[in-house]
């Protein structure tokens, strides 16, 4: 033995009553250094030593134990039961369990004859390994979710279970687990069992594909906006890390690899001494989420701080691992304890920056690089993205090349006089075509009320907020009612149909794919229901064209705002309306948006709005152009000085209808305050109509995309920055809000022949 003596160091008055117990005493000196090479301190050495003694003490009063060799697992697991409200003798019986079975004392447990939902999942576990190829992890929460799943229907007390569950079941199953997951962790809840159903249709254990007729739960493209630290940030956390310690240096070595090269943590953890390639200057890193090797260079200060931990830090052992666990016992970090040492670095430094992860130290890297003008694809290339795509994403944080995408604030016009009066006589009325609808009850009173109230509560589950469909359905239960329908034919729908005619072919194309949605899902458990051919549904009506407002149309606009009166319970509405204006036209804010803005949803620091939980559940950032940031501050300031609905949960776009602070402009008040403006302006389109105020989103995208020309900018380049700004997924989204127009069209002709060359009369 290394060090025979231990006992006698560590119990030096009675160390004879552990090397003499009973059935186990010849091997408490092997158990007392064992725990030393597992790295347990002196302290929790003597402890678990303790514990165990009264373990073996209870072992003696069994009289069937005699030996080490009549020590089963089953009988270590009646001596945790036995001590279960003593938590550390329990765990100085765990961990002597663990000794007794690494050094071959006692047999391994014998194998346990699986559940029939164990041997169902072994055997989906098997098929995911070796036909499918996922890694471990993977599989881990497959078979997670697919266990549960048998769980809810009872598959081991009754395996027949299996083949005869219905839609009704799995519907029930996901709504239940809906209660404790988010839409992206029932995302993956929704893919798992989709893929447990098709096996077991496969193997002709389901006799249906059930599988085809599970709704996912609806995840929109950059939904919600990473959390990212600045560079003086990132270092202060680095510089509060105490690295006299053996823990501290471990700690930031381990930070500051994630922090320089923006690894994953799972990617840290894996990281062994082989990947560092010292001669060549190269840090080899094995991604575990792509399983694609990466090669980065190995800087000199990266090099100085992996030496210096090396050296001092990482404990002597026959492990590759390069960060290993400083506690015991000895062994290699899981991802999740990256976590908790940022967390415990964070909290020792008493740095308070907000709720994030490590994931949020390789944002900064991203947006750090992209500020520097690095190449998107090279920033991939260096996070291990395998689409570009991927690192798109970041352009969200990239706030000072965003800020170059909002325009000014036009220049000031004339005033313009306010037509007062019957103003709206000056313009054409526009026939909606609506009619009466019938007045529906909030119970559903059809025979397929209850697969509708069903159908809703499943949509709304995943993820839909289903109004407007749940009011057309409410519409055709009526229907339905009065009919005294008890099924869908050809004819009972076609009836319904009929009673559609009134309205223009777009509300009645959304009302009947309302239906033709229902009747599909209906028809999953009643293979007879009709379900219509949307193919010959009304085709919708073709979209208005935008009327495009040019900046000294805007400005016109602007000063017809200063005409409003202000009232004693409005002190600044004209100011209220300019600001409103001013963000619509210069940041490309929708109405709803503008709308439900509130005062703490600027940051003055920097000067940009969040907007938050917007259209497709999106949130994004808008950096604001200096002059429309001074406009906004006036705006606030002049709040202040009236004292109105100055707390920051306070609406941004205040209307005085109540008392309140929460009172915003209805979006059919505000506009109509827009229309009133362009009359007065004479903002009209060919038929004598004001734009709609959606327009100016549109006047704002072919402002921004006439600047780039104009200015000689590489369009193709910014087009990602533009939709990034306008908050939509990527470049094509916002293809639709891109107009040709004449001075677009000039713009774009004069930088074609200066690149190229050409005459007046044409190209040569």
């Amino acid at each position: 033995m290394k060090n025979p003596s231990l006992l006698k160091k560590l119990f030096p008055l009675n160390h004879g009553q552990y090397s003499g117990l009973p059935i186990l005493g010849a091997f408490m000196e092997d158990f007392a250094q064992w725990l030393q090479t597992q790295r347990y301190r002196r302290r929790s050495i003597q402890r678990v030593c303790q514990g165990a003694r009264t373990v073996i003490h209870w072992l003696q009063r069994r009289k069937c134990i005699v030996s080490a060799a009549a020590i089963t697992p089953e009988v270590l697991q009646a001596a945790e039961a036995h001590f279960g409200s003593q938590e550390e003798v329990c765990s100085a019986g765990r961990v002597l369990h663990r000794f007794l079975r690494e050094r071959k004392i006692i047999p391994a447990p014998k194998p346990v004859k699986p559940s029939p939902s164990q041997a169902e999942v072994n055997c989906y576990a098997a098929h995911l390994r070796e036909v499918r190829g996922l890694a471990e992890t993977t599989i881990y929460g497959h078979r997670l979710y697919a266990n549960r799943f048998l769980e809810f229907i009872g598959f081991d007390h009754k395996q027949s279970a299996l083949p005869r569950v219905e839609h009704k079941q799995i519907e029930a199953f996901v709504r239940q687990m809906a209660q404790t997951h988010n839409r992206y962790s029932l995302l993956g809840l929704v893919l798992t069992l989709r893929s447990f159903l098709r096996f077991e249709f496969s193997r002709g254990v389901l006799r249906r594909p059930l599988h085809e007729q599970i709704d996912i739960p609806r995840i929109y493209a950059r939904e919600r906006l990473p959390t990212v630290l600045t560079r003086e940030q990132v270092q202060t956390l680095l510089r509060s890390i105490d690295q006299g310690s053996l823990n501290g240096l471990r700690d930031f070595t381990m930070l500051y690899l994630i922090a320089v090269y923006g690894l994953r943590r799972s990617d840290i953890v894996a990281l062994r001494l082989d990947d560092i390639d010292w001669r060549n200057g190269v840090l080899q890193v094995m991604q575990t989420k792509t399983r694609r090797p990466i090669a980065l260079p190995l800087m000199d200060e990266a090099g100085d701080v992996l030496a210096r931990y090396l050296r001092r830090a990482r404990p002597p052992t026959e492990r590759r691992e390069l960060f290993l666990r400083t506690q015991a016992p000895a062994g290699r970090l899981v991802p999740s304890a990256v976590n908790v040492i940022l967390q415990n670095r964070l909290k020792r430094g008493g740095l308070d920056f907000g709720k994030f992860g490590p994931h949020a130290l390789r944002y900064s890297l991203a947006v750090h690089l992209l500020r520097r003008g690095v190449a998107v694809k090279s920033i991939a290339d260096a996070l291990g993205h395998r689409d570009c795509r991927s690192t798109a994403q970041y352009l969200r944080l990239d706030l000072d090349d965003l800020r170059t995408v909002g325009l000014p604030v036009p220049e000031s016009a004339a005033p313009v006089p306010l037509l007062t009066g019957d103003w709206q006589a000056g313009f054409p009325r526009v026939c909606i075509q609506t009619g009466p609808r019938p007045r529906a009850d909030k119970r559903f009173k059809s025979a397929f009320g209850q697969a509708i109230e069903r159908f809703i509560s499943t949509r709304r589950t995943l993820g839909r907020k289903f109004v407007t469909e749940e009011d057309d359905l409410r519409a055709w239960d009526v229907f339905l009612h009065r009919k005294k329908a008890i099924a869908m034919d050809r004819t009972v729908f076609d009836q319904w149909a009929k009673t559609l005619g009134h309205l223009n072919p777009t509300t009645q194309a959304k009302q009947l794919y309302a239906v033709h949605g229902f009747l599909a899902y209906y028809a999953r458990e009643h293979p007879k229901c009709f379900v219509p051919d949307p193919a010959v549904f009304p085709k919708r009506s073709p979209q208005r064209l935008p009327r495009l407002v040019s900046a000294a149309e805007m400005s016109r606009l602007l000063a017809a705002a200063t005409q409003l009166g202000n009232r004693r319970s409005h002190p600044v509405r004209s100011q209220t309306i300019q600001m409103a204006l001013t963000l619509l036209f210069c940041c490309g804010l929708r109405a709803g948006e503008l709308l439900r803005l509130r005062l703490q949803d600027y940051e003055a620091s920097d000067q940009l709005l969040r907007i938050k939980d917007t259209k497709f559940n999106k949130s994004r950032l808008v950096p604001l152009s200096a002059s429309v940031a001074q406009v906004l501050e006036h705006y606030i300031s002049e709040r202040r000085c009236c004292r109105i609905a100055t707390e920051p949960e306070s609406i941004l776009v205040w209307s005085s209808r109540g008392p309140g602070p929460n009172d915003a402009y209805t979006l059919s008040g505000f506009t109509e305050i827009w229309k009133r403006l362009c009359m007065s302006a004479r903002v009209v389109d060919e038929r004598g109509r004001p734009p709609r105020i959606h327009d100016l989103r549109h006047s704002f995208a072919v402002g921004a995309l006439q600047r780039w020309y104009e200015q000689g900018e590489n369009v193709q380049a910014r087009l990602p920055h533009l939709s990034t700004y306008l908050g939509h997924a990527g470049p094509a989204a916002s293809h639709y809000y891109l107009h040709l127009t004449p001075a677009l069209r000039s713009a774009a002709s004069k930088r074609f022949r200066r690149a190229f060359g050409g005459s007046e009369g044409g190209m040569l």
